[in-house]
């Protein structure tokens, strides 16, 4: 009978184990990378941040850019700027009305306000569409001039109405006016990525 071989047995030597080096000492020797933000400095004036937009048109704007290879700033300012041609030709109906919980007018009431103002306070605390100032949308692509005209539509000198109820109600516009093939948005190919045509109706 052939004498079985001990597995804990080596005959030849045993190689010697290779420590790759650690992660610690590779980040201690290398310098901390310094970002270069020139860019967004630059850029700072076309970027906007809006409190209370309705999340899901801004999905709907995000999916369209997605579609089109655009980015979504593009696709909001578009349909935005298609909104306010309509307002200013009628067709957009943006009649503030006032709210009751707050100093502000409101282009969505939720109730006839004169039944809401001899409510309880107890049924104000209740879940209401008004948590939707805590929804922050950022978009970048905007002119600053169209960021100025929103804003003074939006004052108390204008509609006297929280700006992201105004953006709301022209984003609803004007995609809608895209649902129905009534504002058409057209990518044209630039260096590395998509863009918009600035004639974006029929």
């Amino acid at each position: 009978m052939s004498k079985r071989r001990n597995p804990f047995e080596t005959s030849e030597s045993a190689p010697v184990a290779v420590h790759p080096p650690s992660i610690y000492d590779s980040l201690r020797v290398a310098e901390p990378r310094i970002r270069n933000r020139q860019w967004e400095k630059e850029h700072q004036s076309h970027k906007v941040v809006y409190r209370g937009v309705d999340p899901k048109l801004s999905l709907k704007v995000k999916s369209i850019a997605g579609d089109l290879l655009v980015p979504s700033g593009e696709v909001a300012r578009a349909v935005i700027e298609y909104a306010l041609r309509g307002y200013e030709q009628g067709d957009v109906d943006l009649h503030p009305r006032p709210n009751p919980l707050r100093m502000r007018m409101t282009l969505f009431p939720s109730s006839d306000s004169a039944r809401s103002y001899d409510r309880p306070a107890k049924l104000s605390k209740q879940k209401q569409p008004e948590s939707l100032w805590r929804v922050i949308t950022t978009w970048r692509g905007f002119p600053p001039e169209l960021k100025k005209e929103l804003a003074a539509l939006a004052s108390e000198d204008g509609l006297n109405v929280p700006i992201g109820e105004l953006i709301t109600a022209l984003l609803r516009f004007g995609l809608r006016a895209y649902d129905n093939g009534l504002l058409n948005l057209e990518p044209v190919q630039k260096a590395g990525t998509f863009t918009l045509a600035l004639d974006g109706t029929k």
